[in-house]
């Protein structure tokens, strides 16, 4: 039985608080700039709570380690909450053009090789953040060839947007969020239009603005009735399990295409969400040659050949 000294019980009593106040803090996400950091960073504090536990396992001070695990659980499952619910992914279907490849990128580096980057990754769609005038020049120069459907919101800002597509686009629009573009897309993946997927980039201001709720508001009433499967991508600029973020893909019935989070890898803050009447067949990050991140690629596909007409039968 270990032996707990009276000095030892102030210093367990204290972690075990900090441990509860901290795990609360990252659940229930109260309001607050400070409360946001633990938000924002959950993961690292999931990986401080299972190091405490085992500390504590050393210390042969049983009672916390099993109350330090508990914490761990906690954080285990809500972090689960906010990734792909599968435990695998699909299986690709044979037919390639019943797939969507898309990238997620940020611009960054020199312009012709990040335009050479583009071009060599065989995608169907990609998103682009952060356009400015200058890099909207160099993209319509050298991406209009194999992408040559596109829609471009160029700023001064980092709200700058484009998508470029290689299957034409059967709608489009811009609205803004104040002085924000959010910009969407609507392609298909047959012929008879009736697996089409609505295209939707934008890009947040950070959490601690305080508007990120009222923006996917916004994004919210401007999608929500609009036809097709909804493919949202973009620099949230907040993590997944964050309650602005929850309540923006819960309002849309989207899903998580990222099958686990790593704070060590890039992408924390960029995502590609899906509708559920889509899968995802793979997901990785998307580098250049030298394997530098640049942003995330994912192929989705519909389910069991899930078409608009059944969805529409559902909602």
């Amino acid at each position: 039985m270990p032996v707990i000294y009276t000095e030892h019980k102030a210093i367990l009593s204290a972690a075990i608080i900090i441990l509860s106040l901290i795990t609360a803090a990252v659940v229930f996400q109260p309001e607050g700039h400070l409360f946001r950091y633990f938000t924002n960073y959950a993961l690292e504090i999931l990986f401080l709570t299972l190091g405490v536990s085992f500390v504590f396992w050393i210390a042969k001070w049983h009672y916390s380690m099993y109350y330090g695990l508990f914490c761990t659980g906690i954080l285990c499952l809500f972090l689960k909450s906010s990734t792909n619910p599968n435990p695998t992914y699909a299986a690709p279907v044979d037919d390639l053009e019943e797939t969507l490849d898309i990238i997620q990128v940020s611009v960054d580096g020199d312009y012709e090789e990040f335009c050479m980057n583009l071009l060599e990754s065989n995608a169907d769609i990609i998103s682009i953040q952060e356009v400015t005038p200058d890099w909207d020049f160099f993209f319509q120069e050298f991406l209009v060839d194999s992408f040559p459907y596109f829609i471009s919101v160029p700023s001064i800002s980092f709200n700058g947007l484009s998508i470029y597509s290689k299957l034409p686009f059967l709608a489009t629009d811009t609205f803004y969020y104040k002085e924000t573009p959010n910009i969407t897309g609507m392609v298909s993946l047959d012929d008879n239009q009736k697996k089409t997927i609505r295209l939707l980039s934008t890009y947040t201001n950070p959490i601690f603005t305080n508007d990120l709720k009222e923006h996917f508001t916004k994004i919210v009433e401007e999608v929500k009735y609009l036809n097709g499967s909804l493919v949202a991508m973009g620099s949230f600029n907040t993590v997944a399990w964050s309650s602005e973020m929850k309540y923006f893909t819960n309002e849309l019935n989207l899903v998580n295409s990222k099958r686990s989070v790593n704070p060590f890898t890039q992408g924390t803050y960029e995502h590609i969400f899906h509708s559920q009447y889509m899968e995802c067949s793979s997901f990785e990050g998307f580098t250049d040659t030298m394997g530098n991140d640049l942003g995330l690629r994912v192929q989705l596909q519909f389910k069991n050949k899930v078409n608009n007409y059944d969805i529409q039968e559902t909602q």
